[in-house]
C-alpha cells in the first residue's frame, strides 16, 4: 500500500482494534481510530485522510449523521473546511433489507465509495482500502 492515512471509525472496540492492526501491519500506512462519529468529525477537521472507515450504527454520532456533516463541510459556504474530502467505506452489520446500500450512496453519493457488511471480508476489505489510497 501506498503512504496516505486512514481513520477506521467503529463503536466495536475489537472490531476497531482488528481494522487498526490489520492495515498498520502495511509499514507505509498509517491509521486511526475513532469510538464515535462525534470524535471522527474532530479527527477529520485536524487530519487529513484519504480513507475513512466508517461505521453507520454509532452512539452519539451515527455514520449517517458524519456523511451529512462531510457533505458540509466540503459544499456549505458558511461552513466548508474540506477542500479534499476522503474516499469513505462504510461498515455495517444492518442487513441490506432494512438499509440498503442505495440509501447510503444516496446519503453522500461524492464520498461514499463502497459499503461492506459485517462480518467483513478482510481481503477485499484491504483491497479497497489500497485502491483509494493509491487514487
Amino acid at each position: 500500500m501506498r503512504k496516505g492515512n486512514v481513520l477506521i471509525v467503529e463503536d466495536d472496540d475489537t472490531i476497531r482494534r482488528l481494522l487498526v492492526e490489520f492495515l498498520r501491519a502495511h509499514e507505509s500506512v498509517d491509521v486511526d481510530g475513532a469510538r464515535d462519529g462525534v470524535e471522527a468529525l474532530h479527527r477529520i477537521v485536524t487530519t487529513p485522510y484519504a480513507v475513512v472507515v466508517l461505521d453507520v450504527l454509532m452512539p452519539k454520532m451515527s455514520g449517517i449523521d458524519v456523511l451529512d456533516s462531510l457533505e458540509a463541510l466540503t459544499s456549505d459556504p458558511s461552513v466548508k473546511s474540506l477542500d479534499d474530502p476522503p474516499a469513505v467505506l462504510v461498515i455495517t452489520s444492518a442487513e441490506s433489507s432494512v438499509l440498503p446500500d442505495s440509501a447510503i450512496f444516496q446519503r453522500s453519493p461524492s464520498m461514499v465509495r463502497r459499503v461492506f457488511r459485517k462480518p467483513i471480508e478482510i481481503e477485499a476489505f484491504a483491497k479497497c482500502v489500497e485502491m483509494y489510497l493509491n487514487a
